[in-house]
């Protein structure tokens, strides 16, 4: 089976797998992917915009602030403690509507029990380009995400204390009927993210496994693995 870059363009929809009471869309063993920040020398291009809030994680992100703090951008922590808060008000940042592609919408409300009048992290205005709030400057240059590196340092899991809307792109795990699915997200309007056209990294599911794991378990993972192995469609076999 061929291998291609992934794309991610809304089309047919796939004919999904049944793998370990999981339905896998096959693009998971048949695409690349990777997001490595260096590799696709794209300086955190996906944090140019913001992303939606979960049930509970402004709470969970704010318990964790004051350790946060020092690893944000010395303008943000200001901007941070003038406002007293990361949500961004939608009114203000968003005047003309939602700037939020539907299809990630979508990923979130499938994903959780999200509100109609959902919130957002706050995003900073720029000149060259518009960032998250946490998005910050390190010593070799490189943009990379503070609560990420907070976490990190910490020997926390970033995938637990990060935003959800972050940790699944460009996952879309949900449930439809009485069937878990994992699919892919299908958002045009991030398209043209380096990683979506570099051609570069292993497949998608080898690239996602830590995040696979956390939201669909070890198990599912490893069953995962076994059924791609055995089809002969690994690139490392």
């Amino acid at each position: 089976m061929a291998v291609t870059q992934f794309v991610p363009f809304p089309g047919i929809r796939p004919e999904l797998v049944e793998i370990s009471g999981v339905w896998v869309d096959p693009k998971f063993w048949t695409t690349t992917y990777t997001c490595d920040v260096v590799l696709q020398k794209c300086h955190s291009t996906c944090c140019y915009r913001s992303n939606i809030l979960a049930p509970g994680e402004k709470r969970r992100i704010e318990s964790h602030m004051d350790g946060i703090l020092p690893y944000m951008d010395l303008d943000r922590q200001e901007i941070y403690r003038t406002r007293g808060t990361f949500e961004a008000d939608c009114s203000e940042q968003c005047p003309d509507g939602c700037e939020l592609d539907v299809d990630e919408v979508n990923a979130m409300a499938r994903m959780f029990p999200l509100e109609a009048d959902y919130r957002c992290n706050l995003i900073v205005r720029g000149e060259d380009h518009d960032s998250c709030l946490f998005l910050a400057h390190g010593p070799d240059g490189e943009e990379h995400c503070s609560i990420h590196a907070y976490a990190l340092d910490k020997g926390m899991s970033w995938m637990a204390l990060k935003p959800a809307d972050c940790v699944q792109y460009p996952l879309a795990i949900y449930q439809e009927g009485s069937r878990t699915i994992l699919g892919v997200q299908t958002t045009p309007f991030l398209s043209h993210l380096p990683c979506h056209e570099s051609n570069l990294g292993p497949l998608l599911y080898e690239s996602m496994e830590g995040t696979i794991r956390f939201f669909l378990g070890d198990a599912f993972y490893e069953a995962l693995d076994r059924h791609v192995r055995s089809a002969g469609s690994s690139l490392r076999s």
